[in-house]
């Protein structure tokens, strides 16, 4: 194998679902300068077929894909997704996703403990059965007593 494969091949390949959003383009920036991660998809579904420079032009200078709808994000080509959508979509969108895929979320979707703290906040949980999957690791900067510690 040569290093540029080798390289290649060491690296996560991580989508940024909600791209377009503060929150993801702040992984974007973090993550394009990180040595081990590739990014091969980003999404947006309002600002989909948009390069995400014309978004954030602080981020135009970087070899990234264009923005697609989350239906169109070709996941075969990703290991992890980082889920930075408003609360409430992550649910549908993490039960769509293939299950070898490692989700970390910042939403507030699978983060708190507590599903009656979740529905005074958010309302109705929809995807109940993903609260304590191993493949989540659910981030908060924000009364971390209250919320899940990582399960990688």
């Amino acid at each position: 194998m040569s290093n540029t494969a080798n390289k290649t091949a060491n690296k996560v390949r991580a989508a940024i679902l909600g791209a377009s959003g503060y929150t993801g383009a702040e992984l974007v920036r973090l993550l394009s300068r990180h040595p081990s991660v590739e990014i091969p998809a980003l999404t947006a579904d309002r600002r989909a077929g948009s390069a995400l420079g014309e978004v954030f032009p602080h981020l135009a200078g970087l070899a990234l894909p264009d923005l697609v709808r989350i239906e169109d994000a070709d996941f075969d080509a990703v290991d992890a997704v980082f889920c930075a959508l408003p609360h409430g979509t992550a649910h549908e969108v993490v039960a769509g996703l293939p299950e070898r895929i490692r989700v970390i979320d910042l939403s507030p979707d699978f983060r708190l403990f507590d599903v009656a703290t979740y529905e005074s906040w958010y309302g109705p949980h929809k995807a109940l059965d993903f609260q304590a999957l191993p493949a989540m690791l659910c981030v908060s900067i924000h009364y971390p007593d209250e919320f899940k510690p990582p399960l990688m």
